[in-house]
């Protein structure tokens, strides 16, 4: 018998210690995705801030400064602030997506935004010598928050510049699908993203190629912000591409009905 009660009061204890184990994995799941999103932050904010520091010092180091070299340290400056404007940016999203309960709905011109947007972009777009064109069948009113759908066209359009070459094509449509869906589809003649990598690319700070990410502008949160965004909108996002041929990327909104 005192075996027996023995070996019931160690299934106990280990059944005990494994129902805990297993209730605690979401807490350190979390815990631990936490510490690496702050962790992704810093280096995101770390690597530009360290490359103007550098800048900056060696600039300071000559004792005379030519006008073409002052003028491509002041370019990597300049660059470098964009991707922690971006980054910056970003998180204020990320920051609004936790309470999505804040956000206001209304009639949005989807059009409208396109254009917005692509004027914002302008100065980028003609200095990669890019051609943009954009399709509308008049199908362009949604429901949502213009804010929000402002940034979702902007990281997508921005995506497509960055990873486009010179005198590349960026093509942009709004029209209804088959379920009367609004859709807005993007595509490019760009570097493209490998197949094994379109399961990881909403994935906050994933690095589909740490170079190549760099040498191109991203920040990794691009598409993790429009596919949360997009959630709230109950829209979706669907990516195919062609590694160094093109990547389409065609988002849907609901029907025009209040959300």
């Amino acid at each position: 018998v005192p075996v027996i009660v023995f070996i019931i009061v160690m299934i106990t204890i280990l059944f005990g210690y494994l129902i805990a184990r297993i209730t605690l994995i979401p807490a350190r799941n979390s815990l631990n995705a936490q510490k690496q999103f702050i962790g992704n932050i810093a280096h995101e904010l770390r690597t530009p801030l360290s490359i103007i520091k550098t800048n900056v010092e060696v600039a300071l180091l000559k004792n005379n400064l030519d006008s073409k070299y002052i003028n491509k340290m002041l370019n990597s400056n300049v660059e470098e602030l964009d991707r922690i404007s971006d980054t910056i940016n970003n998180l204020v999203s990320f920051n609004t997506l936790v309470r999505p309960e804040k956000i206001k709905f209304e009639k949005v011109d989807l059009k409208r935004v396109v254009d917005f947007i692509s004027g914002k972009l302008s100065d980028l777009i003609d200095n990669k010598k890019l051609t943009l064109t954009i399709t509308n069948t008049g199908a362009n009113t949604i429901y949502g928050r213009t804010v929000a759908v402002e940034q979702i066209v902007m990281n997508l359009l921005k995506n497509s510049i960055n990873y486009t070459s010179s005198g590349g094509k960026i093509n942009i449509y709004i029209q209804k699908d088959e379920q009367d869906f609004v859709e807005l589809r993007v595509e490019d003649s760009g570097i493209g993203i490998a197949k094994g990598d379109l399961f990881h690319v909403f994935e906050p700070f994933y690095r589909v190629d740490l170079s190549r990410t760099r040498g191109h502008g991203g920040s990794g949160l691009g598409l993790a912000i429009v596919n949360e965004l997009l959630k709230i909108h109950n829209g979706n996002i669907h990516i195919s591409s062609a590694l160094k041929q093109r990547t389409n990327v065609t988002v849907s909104f609901p029907p025009h009905t209040e959300i």
